[in-house]
């Protein structure tokens, strides 16, 4: 069976042998775990082409082209089963669509009330930071980045239970992600990592073909971006590099 023995990063919380179990002397940690290719998919979350936030845009474009197809082709040329995520609204565009459920029925409960669970009427006051005066602007002419292409033989779904759907019926094990937003979208969407592990899948995240959304105090170091790797790192599953992927689906491609 074609495998892909890829270098995974993780973090624990614990020291070098000998050290104290103190937070500063917890490490990051690799290992290279085996990947059979019949059982891994590549998901590719959110990859859109507009975007009210101007200055996220500007970099996701930029990674997308750099980062995000490099990675699309190397997982199509292995073998690596190709999922496209980019939420419900885009994913009913694309013929690739799933045949299962499309959406996920809804959580049925009569607690709390509905009106609260909406904030209508006197609960909203309670609404959502988004929400909120003065509000954000509604995305326009949204879709799938002009930079990927959805080939005939890729899947586009749009929820966790298609995703899961999937997954079962292609015997698939191992989930490989790459995207966008890395702190909102990535980890969670009911597609995203969160919601994966929860189901069991081993979850990789390519750290250099993702990037999240910053705040005006982390926007030049990028650790919003930097904190959502490290959750992914060290509650969810592992981490690797653009590069480690592709050599290694370069070696599988050619064996």
């Amino acid at each position: 069976m074609k495998s892909l023995d890829l270098t995974v990063r993780y973090f624990q919380d614990s020291p070098p042998e000998g050290q104290p179990y103190r937070e500063e002397f917890f490490v990051r940690r690799q290992i290279t775990m085996s990947l059979p290719v019949s059982q891994t998919g590549l998901v590719l979350v959110d990859v859109w082409n507009n975007h009210f936030i101007e200055s996220w845009l500007e970099r996701a474009e930029q990674i997308t082209r750099d980062a995000v197809v490099p990675i699309l082709n190397a997982a199509r040329q292995v073998g690596l089963t190709i999922v496209h995520a980019p939420s419900p609204e885009v994913a009913v565009k694309f013929d690739q669509m799933v045949g299962y459920e499309r959406f996920p029925a809804e959580i049925e409960s009569d607690w709390p009330p509905a009106e609260f669970r909406e904030r209508q009427g006197e609960f909203s006051a309670y609404r959502g930071p988004r929400h909120q005066p003065p509000g954000i602007p509604k995305i326009e002419s949204l879709d799938m980045s002009s930079a990927i292409e959805v080939g005939e033989e890729d899947f586009v779904i749009a929820s966790g239970q298609q995703l899961h759907d999937l997954c079962r019926e292609r015997k698939i094990l191992h989930l490989v992600y790459a995207g966008f937003a890395t702190n909102w979208c990535v980890v969670g969407r009911d597609y995203g990592l969160r919601s994966m592990r929860k189901l069991g899948y081993n979850l990789i995240l390519l750290r250099d073909a993702t990037m999240g959304v910053e705040f005006p105090d982390t926007i030049h170091n990028l650790m919003a971006t930097e904190l959502a790797i490290r959750e992914a790192e060290q509650q969810i599953g592992f981490s690797a590099s653009n590069k480690d992927f592709l050599d290694v689906c370069h070696k599988a491609s050619i064996r």
